[in-house]
């Protein structure tokens, strides 16, 4: 499974990365939650996470979600570890990520 992380600052997706030469693209996004397993990223600032968690529980609610895979990073300006990021790709299939302040 395959998840793409985008940064705002690196222009539009039509662009090819200079790094690789590939193009990039947004991930497909699935007709609904149901069946789906929820990555949920919170930056660490603020009550981002307790907003991600409200989120979670109404989609829940009105979904039949497999599953949560919840990271909470160390810090606001760095993205999430090594160890995070694996946790996220091989057990979430769509993700959701918030900014608390």
């Amino acid at each position: 499974m395959k998840i793409i992380g985008l940064d705002p600052t690196t222009g539009p997706l039509e662009r090819h990365s200079t790094a690789t030469g590939k193009s990039r693209s947004l991930a497909p996004r699935p007709t609904t939650l149901s069946g789906q397993i929820i990555g949920l990223v919170a930056n660490g600032l603020g009550r981002g996470e307790v907003m991600l968690d409200a989120l979670f529980d109404q989609l829940r609610a009105t979904d039949d979600i497999l599953g949560v895979v919840k990271v909470v990073k160390a810090s606001v300006s760095i993205p999430p570890d090594e160890q995070e990021w694996a946790r996220l790709t091989r057990g979430a299939t769509v993700a959701i990520t918030g900014f608390g302040g």
